[in-house]
């Protein structure tokens, strides 16, 4: 699993992920996300477009920082995901409880 973070403007944090998510990439990738969540921060945007694979740890890594985020003033956006990807979410019924965007652009132009 490839991570890179960038800031994009203050407060505001763009977590690009490449490769498999899953078990054994999931713990890097909570470890990048978990410290963003901070007072400060007003959105964290994961680009999923590079994302090939995700299982159920993927998903539970996304739904801590769902409840990171509600404890904080940050909102969780996804970006970009591929239609495998997106499969997943909707078959855990996570489609309607996550904020998704077709690009990571369209999450930068939300103005959160």
């Amino acid at each position: 699993m490839k991570i890179e973070l960038e800031e994009k403007r203050p407060g505001v944090f763009v977590v690009t992920l490449a490769g498999d998510m899953d078990m054994s990439t999931s713990p890097e990738v909570r470890k990048s996300m978990a410290p963003l969540f901070r007072p400060g921060t007003t959105q964290v945007i994961i680009a999923l477009a590079g994302v090939t694979y995700i299982d159920s740890s993927g998903i539970a890594t996304f739904v801590e920082g769902l409840q990171l985020s509600q404890k904080t003033t940050a909102r969780l956006t996804l970006a970009g995901m591929n239609a495998a990807v997106e499969a997943v979410f909707e078959l855990a019924y996570l489609r309607e409880v996550f904020h998704i965007v077709p690009t990571v652009e369209a999450a930068l132009g939300d103005g959160a």
